[in-house]
């Protein structure tokens, strides 16, 4: 093999150079096919001469699919998120500038870049999504005598760059990291009170979060009461807070990351949707009974309701079969863990985690699981009032057994007082009161109460 041995295009035979074009796996690309590829493709090596040809054809394809985009949000500054929400699709580009040192401009609608053939994604090829704030660090000196010397204490200047990365499951994308502010975040810091890791201190301060681990990036971004924090007078933390001095020299550097960080939230919001976002799959409404063993109460009838969405080639009548027998079977393992019906509700997420899983086995895909309510049945309502009932009398003291009978005997005499002579004339010597002289329960005629089972 001569060491300068001329090579040709994979693709399209064009001659390369002795330095330009890529190494495939099986062949050689020239630059010019290079740039016909998608910006966010890397992995040369491993790419064959039969996918670079795929990818160039998709690339064709991904013309008409931008022709089609329909701008509804965009991110950031320095690289691009635009999304379309309608169709759920996205693209993104790494860079704003029009040329290698071009001014960067700020990207509001698909139709700045068509010129570059972003590639357009589908929401359901994000498999996942973080935020990167990459923080460097530079010590600003004074001139002494000719020399550069720290101040005491130091004065460091703190720079955050922020970047959003979204992994995909795409045939020939990775993932994409986009860089979202133009310009470095600086904030200068020149109290006594340095602390390591200052970038997470400072989302302490903005959040009011105890953060401690910078890869759980939803108790960083995902939090309401930013947006309030940030409206606060900046003046009122006291000097070196989180060891910031609050004055006017950082103050717009703790405004803009503040800024970033609402970016961020939303990106992660919207992204969150793009992994979920599937088409709906029909409602199903499912009711059973079910006998429950209360710890309690003994044997009551419970009414199981729900209402679920599955995607299933099986029909809604067996994904129907699938969900009651999925959610009796663990119902009774409650119950045989001695759980009140009070507490069912809160073992609402595991009932829903069960038939997630039972509908997995057997390729059913679970939507949505909305609603789920388990609730005494009347006989049982019936029931839970009478054991209330008897409870109550089992607690009540001497004295407040004593209270109650007299109340029980003044609404009898009152009653009786509302009736005239005929009335009493025509009621037969051996009537079943109306009240238990025992405790005093309305009897409606019955010949036990049904209260404390006095014959009457």
């Amino acid at each position: 093999m001569a060491l300068f041995e001329k090579k040709n295009c994979s693709v399209c035979g064009a001659k390369i150079g002795l330095l330009g074009g890529h190494k495939l796996s099986d062949g050689n690309l020239c630059k010019d096919c290079a740039k016909k590829l998608s910006p966010w493709f890397s992995d040369y090596k491993s790419a064959s001469e039969e996918s670079i040809r795929a990818q160039l054809a998709d690339r064709e394809e991904n013309k008409k699919r931008l022709a089609a985009f329909k701008t509804t949000k965009c991110f950031g500054e320095f690289g691009a998120i635009v999304i379309d929400e309608d169709a759920r699709v996205f693209t993104a580009i790494e860079d704003s500038a029009t040329s290698l040192f071009g001014e960067r401009k700020e990207i509001t609608d698909i139709g700045q870049i068509l010129d570059r053939n972003p590639d357009v994604v589908r929401f359901d090829q994000v498999t996942d999504v973080d935020i990167d704030v990459v923080q460097t660090q530079h010590e600003e000196k004074q001139t002494v005598n000719g020399q550069q010397v720290s101040y005491n204490p130091k004065h460091i200047t703190y720079m955050y760059m922020f970047y959003a990365v979204i992994k995909l499951d795409h045939p020939y994308i990775p993932s994409m990291r986009v860089q979202l502010n133009n310009n470095a975040v600086q904030i200068p810091n020149e109290g006594e009170r340095l602390r390591n890791k200052i970038g997470l201190r400072l989302a302490e301060y903005l959040l009011d979060l105890p953060i401690r681990d910078v890869t759980k990036t939803e108790k960083i971004y995902n939090n309401n009461s930013l947006k309030d924090v940030l409206t606060r007078n900046p003046y009122a933390m006291p000097d070196y807070s989180y060891g910031f001095k609050c004055s006017l020299r950082n103050r717009e550097g703790i405004e803009r990351y503040g800024y970033y960080l609402l970016m961020t939230q939303e990106i992660l919001e919207t992204v969150k949707q793009m992994k979920t976002a599937r088409p709906s799959a029909p409602a199903i409404q499912i009711r059973f009974p079910i006998a429950y063993m209360d710890p309690d109460c003994g044997v009551i009838d419970l009414d199981v309701t729900a209402a679920l969405s599955a995607d299933s080639e099986l029909g809604a009548d067996n994904v129907k079969t699938v969900a009651q027998t999925t959610l009796t079977r663990e119902i009774l393992a409650i119950a045989a863990e001695r759980c009140s019906y009070r507490d069912l509700s809160a073992q609402a997420d595991r009932l829903r985690r069960v038939c997630e899983s039972s509908f997995a086995a057997m390729n059913i895909r679970l939507t949505d699981f909305p609603t789920l309510q388990i609730e005494p049945g009347e006989s049982a309502r019936k029931k839970i009032e009478l054991l209330e009932k008897q409870k109550a009398m089992a607690a009540m003291t001497p004295a407040d057994y004593a209270k109650r009978l007299e109340a029980a005997q003044k609404e009898a005499e009152a009653a009786l007082a509302q009736k005239g002579p005929e009335d009493s004339a025509q009621k037969p010597a051996d009537s079943t009161p109306k009240f238990c002289p025992n405790c005093g329960t309305p009897t409606n005629g019955a010949k036990f109460c049904s209260s404390c089972g006095t014959k009457l």
